[in-house]
């Protein structure tokens, strides 16, 4: 009987009369009556709390995700570049008189620094926010690549300072781009474009080695180091402006009042029992936090993961070495640091897509990713020298879709089988696992490169220098495609006896 009316101001005012007045004419009414009564007039309060919000501080809202998606954008465009070592690898080793070996070492600690570093970023975004962690991103990798500059400069043969401006590069990236990740997986939680918001983000990563190869290809290693000090430090500064979660403290407040209550429900089915000490209830908290990392299935995740990204790693680092084995030259290079990064662009886009579709399981499409990617390095494995570009060509195409749809996939996996909660912890450890396969590849294939390069030169020529590298990745891809596969099958056994 009640009826909600909007005022000039836009603000609900509701009007009770004709339920006042029925009142007033049934003095008399019985207890079922009564029942009704409070029921309209929870109704009606219902109906007010709906319709308080107002739409300008919706509109707002709304854009105020779309501008922190755009910025996000950015901080992947200028957190991804260690995509681009492949492009000038081999001018730096050859003005610093690097072997093969320490050229690969560099490489190694720009990838352990981003992906080992994750759990500490991890942890620094859950507790300290995107702002802070941007802010401390664009510090880091300022210093670090403007250290990186010097020494190019002054031919310095300190090998330790690149070494450590090299890690710091990957760690400080790292941080700026899981900010940026968290930013828009909390924004998007609830949207059912929830895995497409993901791939633009990611996207903009896979995306930056495209900008790296032009860049470097208009300045030059004289500076190039310090183009990107400014540009990443630029990008960083920006999310820490604009990277905001909406509703933050709202969600905080409800999570507090449902830990609250369940302490309620526990303190009222043990009544007898003494009330746990603040320091206990911390514990329990504390290992509540953890809880994930306890299970098999995530640790499952984490080899198959950490098999298909290293494979990804292994033909990135060494894309300007691979060219110079089979005689090629730096503008073939160049154009394959292109193609790898719009296929990782790709990849990352159009899985994101795909990953929204109902009835798509994400953990089949990344057994699926697996499989491209041994096909992809087992071809080039067997390539005839007369056909070598041509396999590469394709090699590095399918490597860099499958790679970059990999990295939107894990993101949506963590959040459908452990939830936003604990995003950057989570996230953080799985994305180690690229550190260390990483690592062992290149570290083999830098090995079984200075095992078939002659004595009197420095670069290897040659089929040899790379078949057993391919072989060792490709087995790496079909072995997650198989820890993949029996993920998908552990989780829906699961599902079937829970719904029995």
């Amino acid at each position: 009987k009640s009826k909600i009316l909007m005022t000039v101001d836009n603000k609900p005012h509701v009007e009770l009369e004709p339920l006042m007045h029925y009142s007033n004419s049934n003095m008399n009414y019985n207890d079922e009556t009564n029942s009704t009564g409070r029921a309209n007039s929870t109704l009606v309060e219902s109906l007010i709390s709906n319709t308080s919000v107002e739409r300008p501080n919706k509109t707002k809202t709304q854009r105020n995700v779309v501008i922190a998606l755009a910025v996000s954008l950015i901080s992947g465009l200028v957190s991804g570049t260690l995509y681009g070592f492949g492009r000038y690898s081999r001018d730096l080793k050859d003005t610093l008189m690097l072997t093969q070996y320490q050229i690969e070492r560099f490489g190694i600690l720009l990838d352990t620094g981003n992906y080992i570093g994750h759990p500490i970023t991890g942890l620094v975004y859950d507790r300290l926010g995107p702002r802070i962690s941007c802010l401390s991103a664009a510090v880091i990798v300022f210093c670090a690549y403007g250290m990186i500059q010097l020494g190019v400069i002054r031919h310095i043969t300190a090998h330790w300072i690149f070494d450590t401006s090299f890690f710091f590069v990957g760690l400080g990236s790292g941080l700026g781009y899981i900010a940026a990740l968290g930013s828009t997986t909390k924004n998007f939680q609830s949207s059912r474009h929830f895995s497409l918001a993901i791939g633009i983000v990611a996207s903009g990563y896979g995306l930056s080695s495209t900008i790296v190869g032009l860049s470097y290809h208009a300045v030059g290693l004289n500076r190039f180091f310090l183009l990107w000090a400014v540009l990443v430090a630029f990008g960083n500064l920006l999310g820490s402006c604009y990277l905001v979660v909406p509703n933050e403290d709202e969600e905080k407040t409800n999570e507090e009042e449902m830990d609250e209550e369940g302490a309620n429900d526990s303190l009222q089915n043990n009544a007898n029992e003494e009330v746990p000490s603040e320091a206990h209830r911390s514990e329990q908290i504390f290992a509540a936090e953890w809880n994930d990392w306890r299970e098999k299935d995530f640790w499952l995740l984490f080899f198959a993961f950490a098999g298909c990204t290293g494979c990804g790693l292994f033909i990135i680092n060494n894309i300007s070495t691979m060219v110079q084995s089979i005689q090629g030259n730096d503008s073939f290079a160049a154009k394959l640091v292109v193609l790898l990064s719009l296929s990782n662009f790709s990849g990352r886009l159009l899985m994101g897509f795909l990953a929204d579709l109902p009835r798509v399981s994400k953990m089949v499409m990344l057994a699926s990713t697996a499989l491209v990617m041994a096909a992809a390095l087992f071809l080039s494995a067997m390539a005839q020298p007369d056909s070598a570009s041509v396999c590469l060509i394709i090699t590095v195409a399918l490597i860099a879709a499958a790679y970059g749809g990999t990295w939107v996939l894990v993101v949506g996996i963590l959040s459908d089988f452990f939830g936003n909660h604990n995003f950057g912890k989570n996230y953080g450890l799985i994305a180690m696992g690229p550190a260390l396969s990483g690592m062992l590849f290149n570290t083999f294939s830098a090995w079984t490169y200075e095992k078939y390069t002659p004595i009197d030169s420095e670069v290897c020529l040659g089929k040899n220098c790379y078949y057993m590298s391919f072989l060792l990745t490709g087995s790496a891809a079909i072995l997650s495609c198989m820890v993949s596969s029996l993920l998908e099958c552990s989780r829906r056994q699961s599902s079937v006896l829970g719904n029995t």
